[in-house]
């Protein structure tokens, strides 16, 4: 096929030639359930499902529509229901929840809720659901699109579906995301294992430099105002340092 026939193309540089991208998700999707053993049909609607989420997909590398920063889209529901309080028409309902819904089904998903540890909302939100809250979304965006078109929208049943199996899509995103998008790079065990000793050495050093400059400091001032309780928190000091390296060695002093 030409390049200029197909809509949205990409170079696959293992096979040598143009490919579309849209089918490039939707075949990467279907691989993703066939490794879960949740294959297509399972659920009523799962083929117009498997469309949407390429499509969900589609957007993330062909368009900024998805990735423009919206004033609507929030962790914080009451932050929705404040924009929705000013703009009220059924419209603007459908396009907020479900543009909600899809923002948090690809941060689950394609990129499996990262949040960065000081983040606001990590901290004011540790026990929240999101998954729920998704479903709970997308749920809404059907009740809004079916107001507005009808019971011949096609998209409501695909959001009831999502809503209903948010899970399993979950996983299939998560999986084809991390072994066919190459979004999220593999680590094999060995490497993580590695990788933890290193990173707890990297900590253990770090706390014991904490733990050798207390001692240094509990030992100046013992020394420049010997008394007892300097002398017992000193003791303490370089027990603890010793613990921690035994190449550590100290003298009591007197």
């Amino acid at each position: 096929m030409e390049k200029h026939a197909l809509a949205n193309p990409f170079f696959d540089m293992k096979s040598s030639e143009f490919q579309e991208t849209r089918f490039f998700f939707l075949n990467h999707v279907l691989k993703a359930r066939a490794d879960l053993h949740l294959e297509t049909g399972q659920h009523e609607n799962d083929q117009e499902t498997n469309v949407y989420l390429a499509g969900l997909l589609h957007s993330l590398v062909t368009s900024d529509a998805f990735l423009r920063q919206k004033e609507y889209i929030s962790p914080f529901d009451v932050d929705i229901q404040k924009y929705l309080e000013a703009h009220s028409d059924m419209r603007s309902k459908y396009v907020v929840y479900r543009d909600n819904a899809d923002f948090g089904l690809v941060s689950q998903g394609v990129f499996q809720g990262y949040v960065h540890p000081g983040a606001y909302q990590k901290m004011v939100m540790p026990r929240s659901d999101p998954a729920g809250r998704i479903s709970v979304y997308y749920e809404l965006a059907a009740s809004a699109l079916l107001h507005l078109q009808g019971s011949h929208a096609s998209l409501v049943p695909v959001f009831c579906a999502i809503a209903d199996n948010l899970s399993e899509v979950l996983r299939i995103l998560a999986r084809a995301a991390g072994h066919y998008f190459d979004l999220i790079e593999r680590i094999s065990e060995g490497s993580m294992f590695h990788l933890e000793q290193e990173l707890n050495f990297m900590d253990n050093k770090k706390a014991y430099s904490v733990k050798i400059d207390e001692f240094l400091k509990a030992y100046g001032e013992y020394k420049t105002f010997p008394t007892e309780e300097g002398r017992k928190k000193l003791l303490e000091l370089a027990n603890e340092c010793s613990l921690m390296n035994e190449k550590f060695k100290f003298e009591e002093v007197s």
